[in-house]
């Protein structure tokens, strides 16, 4: 009886540690979209491909009627949301170009990627910004360029 009353314990600590660790813990990763476009390149259609990878992290946000207890609820907060854009121009198995575009992010944020003539447009409600495939260039308007931090690299 002891050894049963020994294995139940311990299999419901288990069982309790395992939902703490469940918890959210204020970080997303998910989100993978994956889009075929055709661009025409001295008359000739050409085909390129944009993968976008999405993180997002969520700050720590407290009602201010808890302050000062000891277990505070949290409100909802704005997440910090990073995607990473991989581009690949010329059909191989390699991503040619990444950019990594970061933004303060609403908690449900309209974001698509929409071809355009020479590119595709990345639009973050009603936030903007263009890449152009040919040149691999990025262009922001000015209204919108304290919105989007963006690092751009090719891979070697």
């Amino acid at each position: 009886m002891k050894k049963l009353l020994t294995i139940l314990s311990f299999t419901t600590l288990i069982a309790f540690a395992g939902y703490g660790q469940n918890q959210n813990p204020g970080i997303m990763k998910a989100t993978t979209q994956l889009k075929t476009f055709t661009l025409s390149e001295d008359g000739k259609e050409k085909q390129y491909s944009v993968k976008v990878m999405e993180r997002r992290k969520y700050g720590m946000a407290l009602d201010n009627e808890d302050k000062g207890m000891v277990n505070q609820d949290r409100k909802p907060s704005s997440p910090f949301v990073t995607k990473l854009v991989a581009i690949d121009s010329d059909s191989d198995k390699n991503y040619d170009d990444y950019m990594v575009l970061k933004y303060k992010g609403t908690e449900n944020n309209d974001f698509e990627v929409v071809q355009t003539d020479k590119g595709f447009d990345i639009n973050v409600d009603d936030k903007t910004m263009h890449y152009d495939v040919l040149e691999s260039n990025y262009i922001v308007n000015k209204k919108n360029k304290n919105f989007f931090i963006i690092d751009e690299f090719e891979s070697e």
